[in-house]
């Protein structure tokens, strides 16, 4: 019975046709995706393609863009399909576009349809196109080599490190969108004609659209509450000196404190340990001085912060998680978010810095 089993086992064996696997050279790599709104169909899907070379010491690897208008985005790739000669591979698609008009409208179309497809990874990097995905995903700056490896590196903090970029990936952005208590953001990529592209803004979601932009300021200033340890650089004005201080560590964190009779107070507590960075004099710059320059910093930092949280209060967002945060401290359940949202009207917000600038730089 047994030799039996077996004899069958390898008739079967030998009438099975094997996986589905292609090789490499019968694959095009999708390294980046953008959807806009259409001008005639709901979607304008866009793909850029990285084309697999055979020798790795090619210093410039082959890139492609198509673009397919179609009422939903599974049909606008079907449609690709039939426009290129190989298999289209999601495996090292590492960022997503959404074009600006189309992120003023609503992503939760976009977001449900990407953490639903089985072969785009859940750390895919979301953005918001700016004027459009289309445009964003042209940019090819001189430095790179690997179709959209600048962007990627920029968006993923792998390259540089700049206080003015969010990372978000589309498992943080999943949570966030139905997360009671916390608003989504996404990082805004500016293309600046074919060659050059900036990304030093925040856009700020409720739970289906962008409401608010913050200016490459103002997104430094949600780093620093979001970040610790955010290396940049502030300004501390002294009498009529201007100077800038580098962060070498800084952290923050807020309570949330309410009582009976009042509003709720949101306190925030800020501290930054740095050095001078930039003097616009050439003033000797003492123990003194390096005091003075940490209580302009002081102030400085509290007033722009404070200015920041109002301005996110007022177009009713929460990007911190405050209510998140509350509810976590209130046991009832059932009437803890309504409590919340005839709360957050009357919010007051304190922010203290603690700014402590320990030495000059280099220069004694």
């Amino acid at each position: 019975m047994k030799k039996l089993l077996l004899y069958v086992g390898i008739m079967l064996l030998c009438l099975t046709t094997g996986c589905e696997y292609k090789d490499i050279d019968r694959r095009i790599f999708v390294v980046a995706i953008g959807i806009d709104s259409g001008e005639e169909e709901d979607f304008r899907v866009s793909l850029k393609l990285a084309i697999p070379q055979g020798e790795v010491t090619k210093i410039d690897e082959k890139m492609q863009i198509i673009t397919e208008e179609s009422h939903s985005i599974s049909e606008a790739l079907r449609l690709m399909k039939s426009r290129v000669e190989k298999e289209l591979d999601y495996v090292h698609c590492k960022s997503l576009i959404i074009g600006e008009g189309l992120a003023g409208r609503d992503i939760r179309h976009v977001l449900d349809w990407a953490v639903r497809r089985r072969d785009i990874q859940l750390i895919l990097n979301f953005a918001v196109g700016r004027p459009a995905a289309l445009d964003v995903l042209k940019v090819k700056p001189p430095s790179e080599r690997i179709p959209s490896n600048s962007l990627i590196m920029a968006m993923s903090g792998q390259g540089t490190e700049s206080p003015f970029i969010a990372s978000v990936y589309s498992y943080q952005l999943m949570r966030d969108v139905y997360e009671q208590g916390k608003d989504p953001i996404l990082p805004v990529i500016e293309a600046e004609g074919e060659t050059q592209f900036r990304i030093d803004k925040i856009a700020l979601l409720d739970k289906q659209k962008v409401q608010l932009v913050l200016n490459p300021e103002e997104s430094r200033l949600f780093n620093l509450l979001t970040r610790p340890d955010l290396r940049t650089n502030f300004p501390a004005r002294v009498d009529e000196s201007e100077f800038q201080y580098y962060t070498e560590s800084s952290k923050s964190a807020y309570k949330i404190i309410s009582s009976e009779p009042g509003a709720p107070v949101v306190r925030y507590k800020i501290k930054i340990n740095g050095i001078v960075e930039e003097n616009s004099t050439q003033e000797l710059i003492t123990h003194n001085l390096l005091e003075k320059i940490s209580d302009a910093g002081e102030e400085a930092l509290e007033q722009s912060v404070e200015a920041l949280l109002e301005k996110i209060k007022e177009k009713r967002l929460d990007p911190f998680g405050w209510g998140l945060r509350y509810g976590t401290r209130h046991w009832n359940n059932e009437t803890e978010a309504e409590d919340w949202a005839a709360l957050f009207p009357d919010l007051k917000l304190e922010v203290a810095a603690n700014v402590r600038i320990k030495y000059s730089g280099l220069i004694k």
